[in-house]
């Protein structure tokens, strides 16, 4: 695991999150895309790679999830968030942090119900942490 928040001089924030997945590319790219059925969009730029890449860019603010597989049943997700502010990137920290969590435990079978919750809760924490 390896989670990687970092600011450069201009203010601009980068989150970068890697999980290592006890499941294969295939199997991650369908619950991923459970999780972002739909690419496109007014001002928006997608690239999709089944089943290793998906990445979305709207003005300045980039979401890139990359799928590696690491053997036959394994694989590292790695997810970097870009955005030119500091603040909205803290802000969402929370929310990507939660969704990788709660991606693993889709992967798992876990039946997630309370990701409003977490995610609210995980916001609340990564803004006392940078304030």
């Amino acid at each position: 695991m390896t989670d990687i928040v970092t600011v450069d001089e201009d203010g601009r924030y980068r989150l970068h999150l890697e999980r290592r997945l006890h499941h294969d590319c295939d199997r991650v790219w369908r619950v991923l895309r459970l999780l972002h059925p739909a690419c496109g969009g007014t001002d928006m730029v997608c690239r999709v790679r089944p089943p290793s890449l998906l990445e979305y860019a709207c003005g300045e603010i980039a979401l890139r999830w990359d799928i590696t597989s690491v053997g036959p049943s394994s694989s590292i997700l790695q997810f970097s968030h870009h955005c030119p502010c500091r603040q909205d990137g803290i802000e969402e920290m929370g929310w990507w942090l939660t969704e990788i969590e709660v991606l693993g435990e889709l992967l798992d079978g876990v039946v997630v119900t309370d990701f409003r919750r977490r995610a609210d809760a995980m916001t609340e924490h990564c803004r006392r942490a940078f304030e």
